[in-house]
């Protein structure tokens, strides 16, 4: 599957907000973002998960390459969210109270719900194209990049955002913990053919994990890390934003079903 990129943006709470979209730099911070694009009154309500999902969101389409287009038309754009857990943190104090059987907040369930984030996006920048949300366990991050591929092959769309998030498990559920617990977020802008504003080119493909792949599978710090981060710590070495993380050109990741590959096709570096 052959994507382009035109815009990426990441933030995580283990080492920085990161965008290559303006200059490059990344800046430490523990703070959730402050989202000055979202009007005071929604901004108080939205939860640590929906914040760092807006964020990167808006810096993907607020790249300058975006921003090429007009305004009204760079925000009329399909949308694949993605996530592993969801907002399972808002999810957990539902059940929670369910559980005490005290009543739950109208507001709270709604916000909770998979697909709440990006339709909360949608309606803040007036976009009225569709929206997918998928839930794949440790290969959600990547099914996004499939489900993205097949709408952008099928003609329906010519370009569209990639948006995808997950937190550290609530305490009640650090104990199934599988991979590293990171608070972070992914957003990029995609399309299936080059463009003037294209950044970077990269071919991702997959195969069924077999059995003898799974016996010998290597529990490494990298390979341990959510998907989406080891997809942002090998696309940011590559071009030269971090140390050197990932030894070697092309990206591989392997989870309990499938194993990833992830590379740049020539030329994708002139960034």
């Amino acid at each position: 599957m052959k994507l382009h990129l035109e815009s990426i943006s990441s933030w995580s709470t283990s080492g920085a907000e990161k965008t290559n979209n303006t200059d490059g730099m990344q800046k430490k911070s523990s703070v959730w973002p402050k989202l000055e694009f979202v009007p005071a009154m929604q901004r108080r309500r939205l939860s640590p998960f929906a914040k760092i999902a807006l964020y990167t969101a808006e810096n993907a389409l607020s790249a300058p390459s975006t921003l090429a287009e007009t305004s009204e038309k760079s925000a009329q754009i399909d949308i694949i969210f993605s996530s592993r857990h969801g907002d399972l943190h808002k999810t957990s104090a539902l059940l929670t109270d369910i559980a005490a059987e005290q009543d739950i907040s109208p507001t709270a369930f709604s916000t909770s719900v998979h697909n709440a984030v990006p339709g909360l996006y949608s309606i803040l920048k007036q976009n009225k194209q569709a929206i997918n949300a998928i839930s794949a366990g440790k290969d959600s991050f990547f099914y996004a990049f499939v489900d993205a591929y097949a709408r952008l092959k099928s003609g329906r769309s010519n370009k569209l955002l990639i948006m995808h998030v997950d937190r550290e498990l609530p305490e009640l559920y650090a104990q199934f913990q599988d991979e590293q617990q990171v608070d972070h977020a992914v957003a990029m802008v995609v399309t299936l053919t080059p463009t003037p504003a294209t950044i970077a080119n990269i071919d991702i493909n997959f195969s069924v994990l077999s059995g003898s792949e799974k016996n010998g599978q290597q529990d490494t710090a990298e390979l341990n890390l959510p998907a989406a981060l080891c997809f942002i710590n090998w696309f940011d070495s590559n071009l030269g934003l971090t140390p050197k993380i990932v030894p070697k050109s092309a990206l591989q990741y392997t989870s309990d079903r499938h194993v990833w590959t992830c590379d740049l096709i020539s030329g994708s570096m002139d960034v």
